[in-house]
């Protein structure tokens, strides 16, 4: 008996590791994974819902950044490299992609002053560049994996004089950052109740609407991919605001949004069809 529970016992550790290491074979392009570290299983949750943006909030603590939301207990909290970096760089260098033919978006969220978690930051992906994402000769050179830096006062002088541009902007919503190469800001990122107040139950509003296909256009303007943060985890509204040209999708919830997508993708295949 205890030959059979030993032999069990590695069966299912072995189907663990093979479940926590799945990754959904097509990615989902429009999921970003909200405080992914908050969910009951970090990255490995969004990578098998097939997120192609993970949201991971980070202070700069005693010579490391330690993803947490709030500064509290920051020593016992994991570091970035522990949950995010090193697991992702294994995957990499086994499979040799996270996803076939597209980047992995890690959107950092600065929670500690930038001029302290910056250099954190590049200090630890220093060993990894290849498999980063970077401007140089103001043209961008795509990898693995793409930083995109949010909070704490980043900007674009920050990094100006570096020759190769490692981390990318999380831009204002409602206008083009004039000074800053287009291709550094990729996104543009809003909180959801700024803007809107419909909550997916009958019509959206036409003003709101209007302000919606006003702020599509400028981002199209500006090569920006819009995200409101803090929306409403609804179905309705996922339809619309894609419908409409709102790229990301603020998802707290990535197994009900792979399920929509899906059922999304199929719809615009009929309408096609018919």
């Amino acid at each position: 008996m205890r030959i059979l529970a030993f032999f069990l016992l590695i069966l299912w550790l072995n189907n663990t590791q093979a479940q926590t290491n799945y990754i959904a074979p097509k990615p989902n392009p429009h999921a970003h994974s909200h405080n992914d570290y908050l969910q009951n299983e970090p990255l490995w949750g969004a990578l098998r819902a097939g997120c192609s943006s993970i949201e991971i909030d980070v202070f700069a603590h005693e010579n490391k950044l330690k993803v947490a939301h709030v500064n509290f207990a920051l020593n016992i909290r994991l570091s970035f490299d522990e949950m995010y970096l090193l697991p992702l760089i294994k995957l990499i260098q086994e499979k040799g992609y996270i996803y076939p033919n597209q980047a992995l978006v890690l959107m950092i969220d600065f929670k500690s002053p930038s001029d302290s978690t910056l250099p954190l930051l590049l200090e630890a992906i220093a060993p990894y560049k290849e498999y980063f994402s970077y401007y140089h000769n103001d043209s961008l050179v795509s990898s693995k994996i793409q930083l995109l830096i949010s909070g704490a006062g980043f900007s674009f002088d920050q990094v100006k004089n570096m020759d190769s541009i490692f981390v990318f902007l999380d831009g204002s919503i409602d206008h083009c950052q004039e000074n800053y190469p287009k291709a550094l800001v990729p996104r543009g990122s809003a909180p959801y109740k700024a803007f809107f107040t419909w909550k997916g139950k009958g019509e959206m509003p036409k003003n709101e609407e209007e302000k919606l296909k006003e702020l599509v256009q400028t981002a199209n303007t500006c090569n920006k991919k819009l995200r409101f943060y803090a929306m409403p985890e609804n179905e309705v509204i996922w339809k619309k605001f894609l419908d409409e040209g709102v790229y990301w999708m603020n998802i707290d919830n990535n197994r009900r949004f792979q399920v929509f997508y899906q059922t999304y993708l199929e719809e615009k295949s009929k309408q096609k069809n018919n």
